[in-house]
């Protein structure tokens, strides 16, 4: 949490720290997440993490494990010496924990809507590669935060960040806040203007899009099984019933 918040200082947006909750429970999925806070998965915003190019070394993953095992101690140091208000400090991260990610990596980050899904098709037209997500010993050395805690806000420089349309529902979403019990509250322009490398909004997730649903449903809707429309057989009812009134008041005349 503190990488989070020291990026968000550095970013001249201290005011969003306050908003950053953090729960006696875990908050790693978009599930728990979403019982957090109360509300609907789709706006819990995860963010995915993949590689394009070299996979990590068991020397280099050793080194910031070791740089991770640092900074958890001097977070406990802050905590057991400010009290009670230490877990709101902004800390200052070690001279020696790394800000890029181990050698020749490109990572990525996708942050989508809780209920969309990354598209393999959509994501080799974007980058012309197939999708290949970090495994879960990379994720942290490559982004900086664990898995389950990976946020859009102080990852390491050179991870490029997109930022998927599936969110664009929403007026508010809620990223996590560097570990895997903390949520934080932003709108689509916060999270836009205060992501680390947010590079653009990108169409890369499938299964979200509220017109398939919608589509579905209409195609159901449009035949009753003998290949008539049900709007088609309501009018043609009205007309009939139309036409027999008609008739009795003709014969009322003629009588």
């Amino acid at each position: 949490m503190e990488r989070c918040k020291q990026h968000l200082v550095t970013k001249n947006a201290a005011f969003l720290i306050e908003r950053i909750q953090v729960f006696n429970e875990s908050s790693a999925t978009v599930e728990l997440a979403a019982v957090r806070l109360n509300c609907e998965p789709a706006r819990i915003a995860k963010s995915l993490s993949f590689s394009q190019r070299k996979v990590i070394c068991k020397a280099e993953a050793k080194a910031h494990e070791k740089a991770k095992m640092k900074l958890s101690k001097q977070q406990q140091q802050q905590q057991d010496g400010s009290g009670a208000g230490g877990s709101e400090s902004v800390g200052t991260l070690p001279a020696d924990l790394p800000t890029t990610a181990p050698g020749d990596a490109n990572v990525i980050v996708i942050v989508a809507a809780g209920d969309a899904k990354v598209s393999a098709k959509k994501y080799k037209e974007k980058f012309a590669c197939q999708p290949k997500m970090l495994k879960r010993e990379e994720v942290e050395p490559y982004t900086g935060f664990p898995p389950g805690a990976v946020c859009p806000f102080g990852l390491h420089d050179a991870v490029k960040v997109y930022l998927d349309v599936s969110l664009r529902r929403f007026s508010y979403v809620y990223p996590a806040a560097g570990t895997a019990n903390t949520s934080i509250k932003v709108t689509l322009d916060e999270l836009e203007q205060y992501a680390s490398n947010a590079i653009e909004w990108a169409d890369l997730c499938e299964g979200w899009q509220p017109e398939v649903g919608v589509a579905a449903s209409r195609a159901e809707d449009t035949c009753d099984g003998s290949g008539t429309a049900p709007h088609e057989v309501q009018n043609a009812g009205i007309a009939a019933k139309k036409a027999q009134n008609e008739a009795s008041k003709s014969a009322e005349a003629t009588a």
